[in-house]
């Protein structure tokens, strides 16, 4: 009879009055939230008052006063919350967070949407859920943020300092869409005059120096300029090249996130037409084609972290494919 009365009381928890408006009454919870969003004391007194209101499971959108309100309730993920409860002898737990006069945020994709306010939208990727206000105005380029972006040709994002960032999402023409910037671009093409250029974006540290730049990457050539370095990329142009190593992209465990593009461009007559190589997974994608005197390379990764076993793939059909060194031959 408990379990029964438990699960009535529940079902109607949310009618009650107090539920229908969380900061008419509550003036101090109110400025306490906008002060101190992320305070976890915070967060628990609104869900000492408002907890029992969250009473099915996934996520609700509340907009009140301009503070914007997700509440969840989670029996899958329940270690995540903040307040702990059995459910049908299930542990399950309660959350809240709180982004004050935001009309444009990111979530952890955890699941089912239950409620938003009527003028806020979603998107769903495989790990995260955008969440904006569709009345909202937004600056072209802007991120989640709200910082304005640049993107160059090779598709790198910078902000107004001219570091490299790496966004999720972006505001382009007029609505919200994801984005994978490039992360690592290996490009080498050698001229009908004999004249060569590389072109090199990492996230990896660059020697400053022309002779380290040079011994990294086994550069010989008849002449070569001085290299041009930019935030995370430099670039070589010269004449009479007769190797240089070809790097490929290299699996690094300490970064926040692997999503993005990674790209190596080839471009000499040695270089013969043959069948497209691809491999794709939820996780990411693979693509190599090749045509008389091209290589183009590019690999799309959707999550934020691979799995091991698709990172010896990758790397496989890269050394295969993918030449080690460019040696003009003797003429």
């Amino acid at each position: 009879m408990f379990s029964l009365l438990f699960a009535l009381f529940l079902a109607v928890s949310a009618e009650n009055p107090v539920c229908q408006s969380r900061f008419d009454t509550e003036e101090e919870l109110y400025k306490s939230i906008t002060l101190n969003c992320d305070d976890i004391s915070v967060r628990r007194r609104y869900l000492q008052k408002y907890g029992l209101c969250i009473s099915e499971e996934g996520i609700d959108i509340i907009e009140e006063k301009n503070v914007v309100v997700v509440e969840e309730l989670d029996c899958a993920n329940q270690l995540e919350g903040i307040e702990f409860f059995f459910r049908n002898k299930k542990l399950c737990s309660r959350s809240v967070t709180f982004f004050p006069s935001k009309k444009v945020f990111v979530l952890k994709n955890k699941g089912k949407v239950r409620s938003v306010p009527e003028n806020w939208r979603h998107i769903d990727t495989q790990e995260t859920m955008l969440f904006y206000d569709s009345t909202a105005k937004f600056e072209e380029m802007s991120d989640t943020t709200g910082q304005i972006l640049a993107k160059n040709d090779d598709g790198v994002f910078t902000n107004r300092l001219g570091k490299v960032v790496h966004p999720e999402f972006i505001y382009s023409n007029g609505s919200w869409e994801k984005v994978f910037p490039l992360r690592e671009l290996f490009y080498l093409k050698i001229n009908r005059k004999d004249s060569f250029e590389v072109r090199i974006i990492t996230e990896n540290s660059l020697p400053a120096e022309k002779k380290e730049l040079f011994e990294l990457l086994d550069i010989k050539a008849d002449a070569a300029e001085e290299p041009v370095f930019a935030p995370s990329s430099c670039s070589v142009k010269g004449k009479g090249l007769k190797g240089i190593r070809i790097p490929k992209t290299d699996y690094v465990t300490d970064t926040e996130s692997e999503q993005g593009t990674y790209k190596i461009s080839l471009f000499y007559p040695e270089l013969q037409k043959k069948e497209a190589v691809r491999s794709k997974t939820e996780n990411y994608e693979l693509e190599i084609l090749f045509s008389d005197g091209k290589l183009e390379a590019a690999l799309t990764v959707f999550a934020k972290k691979l799995a091991p076993e698709e990172v010896l793939n990758i790397r496989a059909l890269l050394n295969r494919e993918i030449p080690a060194f460019f040696v003009q031959a003797a003429k």
